[in-house]
């Protein structure tokens, strides 16, 4: 009986297999080696950076210091935020100084959960309430495991790092004792680096806006309230706070038609340029103090 011959692949086929192992390890060098790179780069200039995360319909939203000190306000609708904040930071950094949770709706809190596990944060910045959702109660047992030290927010608080200073600008005490929306009770956070101001309105509508329009100043950068919904975003709150660029945080082809057409047509009638995470991806906002630029932050994934 004559012996099978011994089965040769062609040099093609060899070709291709050390084509794609060669093509899967570079993208795995890529992804290794991007935050690193992406850090040494920024440490050239101290400035103030802010990255608006792409993390589908939700907020999630990183403040880094000229001197490397880094706040998130709040953590996103999933573990996203897990994937984003080892490319924004050193390989090996740990630890946040400081999360804000605007309210507790779970599009902004549920990747909380999950970097409470995974990072050392010195302080939470929060209102108290809680609501009625279902991840609050996993957030607040995680916030009691770790340890982290509780900090109550309201209207009027300031704090300052490195040059940075965080106004608080709502809710007020008063107003906690009566309101049942949770939209309205979100922290709203001004961000001050020299002549750079950042406004973050978490879903704060229609009513806070009010308030804000008499308090907030003119801004550079807005983030919009509510992702864009039309509860948000007011003519009257536009004109008295002047936006040059405005920041919209939604998902791709979401449920709730986010952002809202009405809200768009409100942001071209005030002249604001507008970047959104559903067309744009992860965005990058950088200040020295004198001057900023928001750019897409290209981030691998």
């Amino acid at each position: 009986m004559s012996k099978r011959p011994p089965l040769r692949r062609s040099p093609a086929r060899r070709g291709q297999r050390i084509a794609s192992h060669a093509l899967l390890i570079a993208c795995a060098f890529v992804l290794l080696i991007f935050p690193l790179f992406s850090r040494l780069a920024s440490a050239r200039a101290p400035a103030l950076r802010v990255w608006f995360f792409d993390v589908g319909q939700g907020d999630a939203t990183l403040i880094e210091t000229p001197l490397g000190r880094q706040v998130l306000v709040d953590g996103g609708p999933d573990r996203t935020i897990l994937q984003k904040l080892p490319q924004t930071m050193w390989p090996w950094d740990r630890t946040l100084d400081a999360v804000v949770i605007t309210h507790p709706d779970a599009d902004h809190i549920t990747g909380l959960t999950s970097v409470l596990e995974q990072y050392d944060v010195a302080a939470i910045y929060e209102t108290g309430v809680r609501g009625g959702t279902p991840m609050i109660a996993g957030l607040v047992s995680a916030m009691a495991t770790e340890g982290a030290r509780m900090k109550p927010v309201r209207a009027g608080q300031s704090f300052e790092m490195d040059g940075v200073i965080f106004d608080v600008l709502w809710p007020t005490e008063a107003f906690l004792q009566k309101e049942r929306d949770r939209n309205n009770t979100s922290v709203v956070l001004r961000v001050r680096y020299g002549s750079t101001t950042l406004l973050l309105t978490g879903d704060a509508e229609e009513s806070v806006e009010a308030v804000m329009a008499r308090s907030a100043g003119d801004v550079d950068v807005l983030k919009v309230g509510h992702h864009g919904s039309r509860t948000s975003t007011t003519a009257k709150f536009l004109q008295a706070v002047t936006p040059e660029e405005v920041v919209i945080s939604a998902g791709e082809d979401n449920r709730y038609g986010h952002p809202h057409p009405i809200v768009l047509a409100r942001l071209r009638e005030a002249g604001a340029r507008v970047s959104r995470t559903d067309q744009d991806g992860d965005l990058l906002l950088v200040s020295d103090g004198a001057s900023y630029s928001l750019t897409p932050a290209f981030l691998p994934f």
